[in-house]
């Protein structure tokens, strides 16, 4: 047994000016904003936070719509946000947050142009035997790393995986698997020393990574869980629900209360069913109910029951 998940929701990803992350992530990287919460004071118990707590968030999709994974690209105004994001590519937790389009010269131009720190240059890595990629990386407005691969279609811009950087890839690959249900799409990645410029690392670098999706579908959004072998990972997953960067990831479920019980056979902590208010730009919903539990590393994860969507 497992948990029964449906999909991939999202990928919160916490910034300190809405509009100024909406300009990049809407007007740049082509991204389109489907859904807005903004809901009234309400307590902040599941999310970790003490008392009352208020944000300004978009939900943020590619062409897939609503079909597809999301950006839950979220403003705290109550508390405000804190930290700033981890710039290291081999820290522990949330790194990269991954996007396909299929033309990454000109994207990596604009950008440069339109002033947004990339990485390093368009270059090209090893990950399986025989197949390379081509990607950069970029800085969003906070210092977020949302990086680029080159998808080898014609097509608008994808949301294509998260990257989890894990300290022990044996044991947390179980984990997922074991815990999210969640099954591997290719073989496990054990790529050659290569160039670490393109993660902003000096000198060669190594690494480890298994690539899983929900229902074992290649066509899902893809959880990439690395293990840095050269450099060593370094660093905690963010704690705090109003640090700056990508803090969790949400998954789909049928029933809240029926996930809690199998984390609880399954030996995992959890937060409980919290009811969420969305606010009222979401009048076809009342709210939701989510379940904050972490990964053996740390890294936040969540579920999302389906809602139930009122009558027009």
């Amino acid at each position: 047994m497992a948990l029964d998940l449906q999909a991939v929701t999202h990928i919160n990803v916490n910034c300190s000016d809405l509009e100024r992350s909406m300009a990049f992530y809407r007007d740049l990287v082509g991204l389109a904003p489907q859904s807005h919460t903004k809901p009234h004071p309400q307590e902040g118990a599941g999310f970790g936070l003490p008392g009352q707590v208020v944000w300004d968030a978009y939900l943020l999709h590619d062409d897939r719509g609503h079909a597809g994974p999301a950006i839950d690209l979220l403003e705290w105004h109550a508390p405000r946000p804190v930290g700033r994001p981890h710039p290291e590519a081999n820290h522990l937790g949330f790194m990269r947050v991954c996007l396909a389009h299929d033309d990454l010269d000109g994207l990596h131009a604009k950008l440069t142009k339109a002033g947004i720190r990339t990485r390093s240059e368009v270059v090209s890595v090893p990950v399986l035997e025989g197949q390379d990629v081509r990607f950069f990386c970029c800085d969003d407005p906070d210092g977020t790393c949302i990086e680029f691969i080159e998808r080898r279609t014609p097509g608008p811009v994808r949301m294509s995986h998260i990257n989890i950087n894990c300290s022990d890839l044996d044991a947390s690959s179980a984990w997922y698997q074991r815990v999210l249900g969640v099954k591997p799409i290719a073989p496990r990645a054990e790529p050659p020393l290569a160039s670490g410029a393109g993660f902003d690392l000096d000198g060669e670098v190594a690494y480890r990574a298994d690539f899983l999706a929900v229902k074992g579908d290649p066509g899902a959004f893809i959880l990439d869980l690395l293990e840095w072998t050269t450099p060593k990972p370094t660093g905690t997953p963010l704690i705090k629900a109003n640090h700056l960067g990508p803090f969790r990831m949400a998954f789909q479920v049928s029933n809240a209360e029926a996930s809690c019980a199998e984390l609880d056979r399954l030996g995992v902590e959890h937060s409980g069913a919290c009811w969420l208010e969305m606010g009222p730009d979401l009048p076809m919903i009342d709210g939701l109910n989510a379940v904050f539990f972490r990964d053996p590393d740390g890294t936040m994860l969540e579920l999302i029951e389906t809602p139930k969507i009122n009558p027009v």
